[in-house]
C-alpha cells in the first residue's frame, strides 16, 4: 500500500505520492501545467491523446491525466515505457521509434506503474488489452504536392510528403533551440536523438535556423529534428485546410 495525501475542487483532484511525484485529474483542460509533465487525455474511458507538456489538439477531451514522475526518472524514457504500455493495452499509439531502456530503470518503471495503475484506473483509464491494431498510415501520390505545416513549441516550418519514407523539410525552418532537460538535468533520448539529427545536418542549419531544404526519413525525425518530439507528430502535420496528416492518411 501507497501513502499518499490529496486534495480536489471543483475541477481538479490531486493525488501527492510523496517521492513518487503526483498525479492530477482534471476535469477540463488546465490552464497551467509543467512541460515536464505526461498528459493522457481521455475521451470517457479511452485514451485520444499522449503527450510530454503538450495539449494541443485535444479539444474532444473529456478529461487529462497529469503524471509528474519522481525526480530521479528521465521522463522522455517513461513516457516511452508507458506508450508501449497502452499499445500492448490496445490504444492505438504510434511509437515509432525505438529506445533501449537498462533492466534497472525497467524495473523501476514497472514497480511505479504498479503502484500508480490502481489510481490512474479509480480515474477511469481503461487498461484491460483489446483487439485494436496500431494505426497505419497509407502514402498517397496526391499529397506529395501539399505544404503540411508546423508550428510547435518554438519551432516552425513546411513539410512535404513526397514518398514512403521522404519528408521534405523546406528552408526557411525554425528549430526549437534547446533540447528539453529532464528533471535530473540531463538531456532525455528524444534530445539526445534531435541533435544527433541536426548534428548530421550542421551545414544547413544556421541560427536554429535551416538554410537549406533536407530531406528526413519519417514523421518521427522530423518531429525530432524540429521540437526533439514529446508529442504525435501525425497531428502536428497541418493541411492548408486544417487537416492533420493522421487525419488525411490513417487507415481504418
Amino acid at each position: 500500500m501507497t501513502d499518499f495525501t490529496g486534495n480536489y475542487s471543483d475541477q481538479k483532484i490531486t493525488i501527492d505520492l510523496k517521492d513518487l511525484g503526483s498525479i492530477n485529474y482534471y476535469l477540463k483542460k488546465p490552464e497551467e501545467y509543467s512541460k515536464e509533465s505526461i498528459f493522457l487525455m481521455m475521451q470517457n474511458r479511452e485514451i485520444i491523446g499522449l503527450g510530454i507538456g503538450d495539449l494541443d489538439n485535444t479539444e474532444t477531451a473529456t478529461s487529462y491525466i497529469e503524471i509528474v514522475v519522481p525526480e530521479n526518472f528521465i521522463v522522455t524514457d517513461f513516457f516511452y515505457f508507458l506508450t508501449k504500455r497502452m499499445v500492448q493495452s490496445g490504444y492505438k499509439i504510434n511509437v515509432e521509434y525505438k529506445m533501449k531502456i537498462s533492466q534497472i530503470s525497467q524495473q523501476l518503471y514497472e514497480k511505479y506503474w504498479r503502484n500508480i495503475l490502481p489510481i490512474l484506473s479509480a480515474f477511469g483509464l481503461r487498461t484491460i488489452p483489446i483487439r485494436k491494431g496500431k494505426p497505419r498510415h497509407k502514402f498517397m501520390a496526391s499529397l506529395a504536392d501539399v505544404p503540411f505545416k508546423i508550428d510547435y513549441r518554438g519551432s516552425k516550418a513546411i513539410v512535404y510528403w513526397q514518398k514512403r519514407n521522404q519528408f521534405l523539410v523546406k528552408s526557411g525552418a525554425i528549430l526549437s533551440e534547446q533540447a528539453p532537460l529532464t528533471k535530473a538535468g540531463v538531456v532525455g533520448f528524444a534530445g539526445r536523438f534531435g541533435l544527433r539529427l541536426r548534428q548530421e545536418h550542421e551545414e544547413e542549419i544556421q541560427n536554429n535556423t535551416l538554410i537549406k531544404d533536407i530531406v528526413l526519413r519519417s514523421v518521427n525525425e522530423v518531429g525530432m529534428f524540429l521540437y526533439f518530439a514529446g508529442t504525435n507528430g501525425w497531428l502536428q502535420l497541418k493541411s492548408p485546410s486544417g487537416q492533420t496528416l493522421h487525419e488525411l492518411t490513417v487507415e481504418d
